[in-house]
C-alpha cells in the first residue's frame, strides 16, 4: 500500500514557474496543505509505526514529509529518501513560466505540443525519462509494502499512471493538486482531498 502526496505549495508554484529540480520554499498555505495531508493519514491508518515515510530529496518534498512526519509521531530522521521519485528535469526552462517559455523558445514550444511524452526541453529530460526511473522504482516495491511517499506533481501523475497500467494521453490530463491523497492499494488507486486550516 503506498499513500501518495505532491509537496505543498511552493512560492513558485505561486508565480506558476516551473520548478523541477530547483526548489523554492513552501509558503505559509503549503505548510498547511501539508499539515491537513497528516490530519488525513492519521484518520486513514490504523496503525502508522508500520509505514515508513519516504520522500523526493528536493527541498520542498524533504519540508514536506517532515511536516507530516512531525504531525504524525513518525521520527523524522527515520525518512527515506529516493533520487527516482525527483520531480521531470525541465532543464533550462527551470524557473521560467509556461508564457516566458511559449515566447523565448517558439519552435521547441511546438515540438512539446506535438509529443509532450516523447520531448525534452534542452537540458532536461521527458515524461518517457521519468516514467522508466519511477518504474525501476515501483518495480522494487512488495505487495505488502506500507509507504507514505512524498512527491512532485508531474511525476506523482506518472507513477499514479503507471500504477493504474494507464494510458499516456490519460496520464497527461491527470489533475495534480496540491493537499491530494492518493491511496495505491490493491490495483486501485482512491483519492482524498485535504482542507487546509
Amino acid at each position: 500500500m503506498i499513500y501518495l502526496l505532491r509537496h505543498g505549495e511552493t512560492i513558485w508554484n505561486v508565480e506558476r514557474r516551473l520548478q523541477g529540480r530547483k526548489d523554492s520554499p513552501l509558503t505559509l498555505r503549503g505548510i498547511s496543505q501539508a499539515r491537513a495531508v497528516a490530519g488525513l493519514l492519521r484518520d486513514l491508518i490504523d496503525d502508522l509505526s508500520t509505514f515508513t515515510v519516504v520522500a523526493s530529496p528536493l527541498a520542498r518534498t524533504w519540508q514536506t514529509a517532515v511536516i507530516v512526519s512531525q504531525s504524525l509521531g513518525l521520527d523524522c530522521r527515520a525518512i527515506r529518501f529516493e533520487p527516482r521519485l525527483q520531480e521531470h528535469h525541465f532543464g533550462l526552462w527551470e524557473s521560467l513560466t509556461w508564457e516566458e517559455i511559449e515566447a523565448r523558445f517558439p519552435d521547441l514550444w511546438e515540438q512539446r505540443r506535438a509529443d509532450k511524452w516523447a520531448f525534452e526541453a534542452p537540458g532536461g529530460e521527458s515524461y518517457a525519462r521519468v516514467a522508466a526511473r519511477v518504474r525501476s522504482w515501483l518495480d522494487e516495491q512488495s505487495a505488502d509494502s506500507r509507504l507514505i511517499v512524498v512527491g512532485h506533481g508531474l511525476a506523482g501523475r506518472v507513477l499514479r499512471g503507471l500504477y493504474g497500467s494507464l494510458p499516456q494521453a490519460e496520464v497527461m490530463e491527470m489533475l495534480e493538486p496540491q493537499g491530494s491523497l492518493y491511496r495505491l492499494a490493491e490495483g486501485t488507486i482512491a483519492a482524498f482531498q485535504a482542507e487546509p486550516d
